[in-house]
Formats: C-alpha cells, sequence, structure tokens
C-alpha cells in the first residue's frame, strides 16, 4: 500500500486543486488512529505493571504461568471478537507477552533437565507456534534464535560487557543455512499472511549463519565440542584425549567461505534488499576482525585503516552507480 501526503490547503492556493476536489479527498483520507494508538500503548503498560505487581505478591512460578495463559486469552479473545481494528495493537503486545511468558515458564520448569536441548527445544516449539497463530514475525524470529541455543548458539551479559557464542560454527552454517534457503524458497507459494512470518525467519536465520563464520573465522572448529562437552563438562582430561581425536577445522576454510558468500549475497540478490545489505555490513565486520586480528591495533595499521575507509567511502558511491545490481 503507498501512502502520499498532500498539503491540500496549498495545492488549492496555488490553483492547482480546486475547492471541490480538495473536498472530495479530505473525504477519502484515512482516519486518524494516533488516540486509539495510545490508548492501547497504555493498556499494554497497564497490564505490564499488573503482571509484575502479580508476581511480586506472590513470587511463584503457576502465578507466571497463569498470566502468561490469562494474557495468550485476551489476545485472541480481542482478535477474535474485538470491535474492528480499534485494540489490534494491544492485541499483539497481549500475545507477545503470553508467549513470552509461556516460554519462560517452560525454561524455569526443566531448568533441571540433563541438557539444554530439551527446554531450548520446546522454549522453540512454543514461539514458533506463537508465531503461526497470531501471525506474528517478531516471535517466528525469536523462535529461529531459541533454535539457534539447540546447537550452542546464544548470548550472555554481565556488567558493561555482551558476548555472542556459537559452540558449533559449522554444524551452525549447515542447519540454518539450509533453514534459510528453504524458508525463502517457501515464501511464493503460501500466502501472503505467511509470508513475512517465512521472510523473518529466514533472515534471522541468516544473520546467525553470518554469526557462525564470524566465530570460525578467529577460532575454526571442533565437531561434536558441544555435544561432548555437555555429557561430561567436569571431566577436562578426558575432554583433552577427546579433543586430539576430534575432526578440527581451522580458520582459513571460515575466512574464505564467509567472504565468497558474503561477496555472492551483495551481488546476485535484490540490491536494496536484506540479502545484499547484510552481505555488505557482515563482509565489512569480517575484513575488520581480520585485519585488525592480523596485523593488531598498531598506529601505522589504524593509519592505513583509516586511509582504506576513506578511499572506500569516496569510491562507493561511484561503485554503487555503475553497478545496475543483481537478480
Amino acid at each position: 500500500m503507498s501512502i502520499i501526503r498532500l498539503d491540500l490547503g496549498a495545492l488549492v492556493k496555488a490553483g492547482s486543486l480546486s475547492a471541490e476536489e480538495a473536498a472530495r479527498l479530505t473525504g477519502l483520507a484515512l482516519p486518524d488512529r494516533r488516540g486509539g494508538l495510545l490508548v492501547n500503548v497504555l493498556l499494554i503498560f497497564g497490564a505490564l505493571a499488573v503482571a509484575a505487581a502479580a508476581i511480586a505478591l506472590v513470587p511463584d512460578a503457576g502465578t507466571g504461568l497463569f498470566l502468561a495463559l490469562a494474557a495468550l486469552a485476551g489476545a485472541e479473545g480481542l482478535r477474535r471478537f474485538g470491535p474492528g481494528e480499534e485494540f489490534k495493537v494491544l492485541s499483539a503486545g497481549l500475545a507477545l507477552m503470553g508467549t513470552l511468558g509461556l516460554a519462560g515458564w517452560t525454561a524455569w520448569h526443566f531448568r533441571e533437565a540433563p541438557s539444554a536441548t530439551q527446554p531450548a527445544l520446546l522454549i522453540t516449539l512454543v514461539l514458533a507456534a506463537g508465531a503461526a497463530w497470531f501471525r506474528s514475525a517478531f516471535l517466528a524470529a525469536l523462535g529461529v534464535v531459541a533454535l539457534g541455543a539447540v546447537f550452542g548458539t546464544g548470548s550472555g551479559y554481565w556488567h558493561a560487557s555482551y558476548a555472542l557464542f556459537v559452540e558449533e560454527p559449522a554444524l551452525t552454517i549447515f542447519v540454518f543455512g539450509a533453514l534459510a534457503a528453504g524458508l525463502y524458497a517457501l515464501r511464493k507459494p503460501v500466502a501472503e499472511a505467511w509470508s513475512g512470518l517465512l521472510t523473518s525467519a529466514a533472515r534471522t536465520a541468516m544473520v546467525l549463519v553470518h554469526f557462525a563464520f564470524w566465530v570460525g573465522s578467529l577460532w575454526g572448529d571442533v565437531i561434536g565440542d558441544a555435544a561432548w562437552s555437555a555429557s561430561r563438562y567436569d571431566d577436562y582430561a578426558a575432554y583433552e584425549a577427546w579433543e586430539k581425536t576430534a575432526l578440527t577445522l581451522p580458520e582459513w576454510p571460515f575466512s574464505i567461505g564467509w567472504a565468497g558468500l558474503a561477496l555472492a549475497l551483495a551481488l546476485l540478490t535484490r540490491r536494496g534488499g536484506f540479502l545484499s545489505v547484510s552481505a555488505l555490513v557482515f563482509l565489512g565486520i569480517h575484513g575488520y576482525t581480520q585485519y585488525f586480528e592480523t596485523f593488531g591495533a598498531e598506529p601505522v595499521t589504524l593509519l592505513i585503516a583509516g586511509l582504506t575507509l576513506v578511499a572506500l567511502a569516496v569510491a562507493t558511491p561511484r561503485l554503487m552507480k555503475a553497478w545496475k545490481g543483481g537478480v
């Protein structure tokens, strides 16, 4: 849907539009829904406040589960029986709160499972079901991120620091590369309502592929390391003995493969689309990482890097103008 903004008063004054035509266009204008949006946002914050207070008063997992199910019921009720589009934002907010709450309860309930694989799979199913039921692209993306935890991918945060870890780069690249390709291939035959979910999930899978290449290009990969460590994480001597016989991939296949994939995506996919733009971004990250990983942050290397960036900034607009774009 294309939206065009016109200053009808100025057009009438300039003689480009008659008063009758201006009145007709005014009658065709979309209604101003800013007031309804504000009401929805206030209701969402009110629901969050009630949920936080209920959990503080009754700090129990059962309380969280009840609130999550209540939010899901509210979202479904508004979606089916709500008056028009007025509470669409509130319904989406409740769906998000309820699905994430149910996923959190699942993580807590299975926190003592012998392996992290089972809760990660269950959380993936909860998020995928929520995405499919409520047609939520955001939940679809979160479902793919949760699936990454099955293969040892995740993140961590502590004071003023944020970390990303990929324990099985090669496996992550294979699984999520295949997932992204499959989801992109499914977009055309399915209905438009599902296309947005598939696109969001496919893009998230491609980001995980790039992250896996990034980690592999720095440290390589020991195939099966995550599964072995999860089963016998406390026996370091046995791990060292196993590591000597395990299949190990060095850094260079990941470095070359990542550069090749990024260049192919940048040149062969639609210019300005997600795949081409993200490929160029990660290609820049790859170059930056390998440059300083190889030469270090010395004054001379910083000078060369700065001059190279200036040259790229000057040359890029001309290259983009000359480049006709890919398919």
